[in-house]
């Protein structure tokens, strides 16, 4: 991938706080909206990216039946305001698979910090009973769209260079 296409998706997950997350639900396919953090291990060889769910949702029961998702991240519309047609939008779909992760976990403490720090009005959530952390591993390649006619698919080794870009510490 280019450089200006890698630097497009880092923006691209970096900047955005939902995604469309698509599940299957009893057989069919079901899209909800989650907000989502991300997490790199210290030696950045994981990313992750991090929801915290109610086990009241659909598509958290969705996710313990079948952990196979996908994410799909797309840059705001601004057609109303003379942007780019919707066609244009720049948009990753991530293939991942879906890991509950308990409180006793040495990752929930990291990976609950990262979330909190995006979402810290969701702290109160976290005393809740039903509540879990959710960790998006990417598995297989991405699909990016950096614009109309072009698209590229992306490897996870790929994915994780263009997040870590830009990140501080």
């Amino acid at each position: 991938m280019d450089p200006a296409a890698s630097h497009l998706l880092g923006e691209l997950i970096r900047g955005r706080a939902v995604a469309a997350l698509a599940t299957l639900h009893e057989g069919l396919p079901f899209a909800s909206m989650v907000p989502y953090a991300i997490w790199h291990d210290p030696v950045g060889e994981r990313l992750l990216f991090v929801t915290h769910v109610s086990r009241l949702s659909a598509h958290t029961r969705d996710m313990l039946e079948s952990p196979q998702v996908c994410l799909l991240i797309t840059a705001p519309e601004a057609v109303l305001d003379g942007g780019p047609p919707p066609q244009a939008l720049p948009r990753v779909s991530i293939p991942a698979v879906a890991s509950f992760v308990d409180r006793e976990h040495p990752d929930h403490g990291p990976l609950a910090r990262a979330y909190l720090e995006r979402f810290p009005f969701a702290a109160d959530w976290f005393q809740l009973g039903d509540f879990s952390i959710v960790a998006f591993t990417p598995s297989g390649s991405s699909r990016f769209i950096a614009g109309f006619a072009r698209a590229t698919t992306v490897s996870a080794a790929e994915l994780r260079a263009a997040v870590s870009r830009g990140r501080e510490g």
